[in-house]
């Protein structure tokens, strides 16, 4: 899962199948895509891409505009130094597992709260 905070995302499918989705707080927009079909992800909106067949997928992907940014959901929970208390208290997730999944993504376990 990630976002593109400055662009919006054109997915061109060429071979194989890709599921290929995004959400807003309320609804999910999900497809399975065939060569051919074309996918648009809203800047800036959380989405994601999966080869869904069982061969190669290929697609054509382009943006509007050339900085388009990539904010990968993983890493931005998990790989940096906020507090794995808040992170548990901010989310479904114990404890426990925020700290495997912060050791996984190279991020800091700190129980206490950082200040600037």
């Amino acid at each position: 899962m990630h976002t593109h905070p400055g662009a919006t995302e054109l997915l061109i499918m060429v071979e194989g199948e890709i599921t290929a989705g995004f959400m807003t707080p309320f609804a999910l927009y999900s497809k399975t895509l065939k060569p051919g079909d074309v996918f648009v992800f809203p800047q800036g909106q959380l989405h994601f891409q999966v080869n869904s067949g069982k061969k190669k997928a290929t697609a054509f992907l382009a943006f509007s505009s050339a900085n388009p940014g990539a904010q990968l959901l993983d890493l931005l929970l998990f790989g940096n130094a906020l507090s794995s208390d808040i992170v548990a208290q901010t989310t479904f997730l114990d404890i426990d597992q925020v700290k495997k999944l912060k050791a996984r993504f190279g991020g800091k376990n700190l129980n206490n709260h950082m200040s600037m």
